[in-house]
Parts: C-alpha cells; sequence; structure tokens
C-alpha cells in the first residue's frame, strides 16, 4: 500500500469538495501547495468504528471510504484528558490533523481537522480564539452556540463560531464526522467553559 499516495487522494477530494461548496470556499481558500509529511500513526480504539460507517451523501463517500482506508496510518488524537470530560467520552471521540502546522500536510495558514463522534456522545461546552467552521461529512448532530438557535446538521451542512464563542455538540442514534476548519489563530488552546 502507497500510504503517501492515499493522503493525496484525500487531500484532491477536499480540494473537489471545497470548489463545490460556497459555505467552504466563503469560510477559507485552501493553501496552494502543501508538503506532505510521514506523520507516525497514533492509534485510538474508537477509529475501528469508523470502518463500518455507511456514507450517507454520495458528495462525501469517497472521503469518508478513504479515511477508512487510512484509519490505521493516521495520527489520531484526543485534546482532552480524562480527568476533565471523562472515560466515556474519550472512548466516542477522536480526530486529526490533516493540514496545518502539525497536520499530514504541512501549512501556517489554516487548519483542517477531521474529527469523529460516536454515536451518544456529548462534546462538552468549550471555546477558543480561533475561528471556526464545523462542516458535516457523514451522519448528524445538534449544535449548540451561545447567542445562537440549536441546530441539528446533516451531511453538507455547517456551522460558524466565532472567536471565544462558546459552544458544543451532541449525537444521539448517528455517528458522525465532521472537518473542522480553523482560519487563523491556528495555535489557539481548547478550553472548556460553562455554558
Amino acid at each position: 500500500m502507497n500510504k503517501k499516495k492515499i493522503f493525496l487522494d484525500l487531500k484532491n477530494e477536499i480540494y473537489k469538495l471545497w470548489e463545490n461548496n460556497l459555505d467552504l470556499t466563503k469560510f477559507t481558500k485552501l493553501p496552494g501547495r502543501l508538503k506532505y509529511i510521514n506523520k507516525k500513526p497514533h492509534l485510538l480504539g474508537v477509529i475501528r468504528k469508523i470502518k463500518n460507517f455507511q456514507s450517507e451523501s454520495v458528495h462525501t463517500e469517497k472521503i469518508l471510504n478513504i479515511i477508512a482506508k487510512l484509519s490505521p496510518h493516521i495520527n489520531w488524537k484526543q485534546t482532552y484528558s480524562e480527568k476533565d470530560v471523562g472515560k466515556s467520552f474519550l472512548n466516542k471521540f477522536a480526530y486529526f490533523e490533516f493540514i496545518g502546522p502539525t497536520g499530514h500536510f504541512f501549512s501556517k495558514k489554516i487548519s483542517l481537522f477531521f474529527i469523529f463522534f460516536d454515536v451518544k456522545t456529548f462534546y462538552t461546552w468549550h471555546n477558543h480564539e480561533a475561528e471556526e467552521l464545523y462542516f458535516v461529512l457523514n451522519g448528524k448532530a445538534k449544535f449548540e452556540s451561545k447567542g445562537e438557535t440549536p441546530k441539528i446538521l446533516k451531511p453538507l451542512e455547517s456551522r460558524f463560531h466565532r472567536s471565544f464563542q462558546p459552544h458544543s455538540l451532541t449525537t444521539f442514534n448517528k455517528k458522525c464526522l465532521s472537518i473542522v476548519i480553523w482560519r487563523d489563530k491556528l495555535n489557539s488552546k481548547v478550553q472548556i467553559v460553562k455554558k
């Protein structure tokens, strides 16, 4: 298996998705040239659940299939400790930086993450200095943001979070895989906050 080629295939699919979606193109441009970084894989138990994730949109099906294939080669992460969010949450959550300062493709201009939540997961209220766009690839989740009406997002729908705007996410009977993009303040710290 040519790991680099599959990462490049995923990058190409992301660029195609961007070209055809106004929410993504309005939020930020993708960098022109990106250097691939051969990062050491870091595996988490929850990623097994991505393998049997059935696509709900023809527009994101290729992306989902590539991530399932790449899963064992990805540098998966978890931001929080068990004392902050509990073991149950950590067993249902994982993400990786695809493009960015510590991503599989290096960039100082944006951070583009893939973030996965299993069924019945509550991602506690938190904020960060970076402006952020969530873009749902598969599944659905309820997004809550301080000062805004809660909304359940499905594939190809997005939610913008302002700098330091508290927000949370809840999944019910469906898993959720989203793209998360930061367009500024890429070294922001994610902090848990009260609603």
